[in-house]
């Protein structure tokens, strides 16, 4: 817990596919231009479906507005300015399984923790270096369920709800 919020790992990844909310065409895996460049996710299982689901999870087309704390985790990124924050639609599972030791397993048999001590992580999608080019290298930070709405006046580059109803998960 940080400033009375929940912490949350982080690292980030690069993906072509229209991840596990089907949020692309639904004649191939390609995905929508917005879950390539915009702010989107992948959540660790057990917030994308408490019940092992890995296609539509409950969290599909949820926001969490992230806030930095200015941590991170020694050796798999840096520091980051505290009070950074931006929102992010969940477009995405990561897997418990990869990469090995996960980021994303948060097991019951860990504390409900991955190896780092977090009870959540979120992969965050940088294929068009949206997050490298804010500066963010894997930082720790709060967060909390926003609406996705509010999250795109923000700031253009969060889907809105309606983008998320194109998904096939939506």
């Amino acid at each position: 817990m940080y400033n009375g919020k929940p912490c949350a790992s982080t690292t980030k990844y690069a993906d072509g596919s229209k991840g596990a909310c089907g949020c692309g065409p639904s004649e191939n895996n390609d995905q929508f231009e917005w879950n390539h460049s915009g702010f989107v996710a992948a959540a660790n299982q057990a917030l994308f479906d408490a019940g092992g689901v890995t296609w539509c999870g409950g969290w599909c087309g949820k926001c969490v507005k992230l806030t930095t704390t200015g941590g991170f985790v020694d050796g798999q990124g840096q520091a980051t300015g505290e009070g950074q924050s931006k929102v992010f639609m969940i477009t995405n599972l990561c897997s418990n399984t990869y990469p090995t030791p996960s980021w994303c397993s948060q097991h019951a048999s860990n504390g409900g923790v991955n190896q780092n001590g977090y009870g959540a992580h979120f992969n965050l999608q940088d294929g068009a270096n949206q997050i490298s080019g804010m500066g963010w290298d894997n930082p720790e930070v709060t967060w909390e369920l926003i609406d996705c709405d509010a999250g795109h006046l923000d700031d253009w580059r969060t889907p809105n709800n309606g983008m998320y109803m194109t998904c096939q998960c939506g």
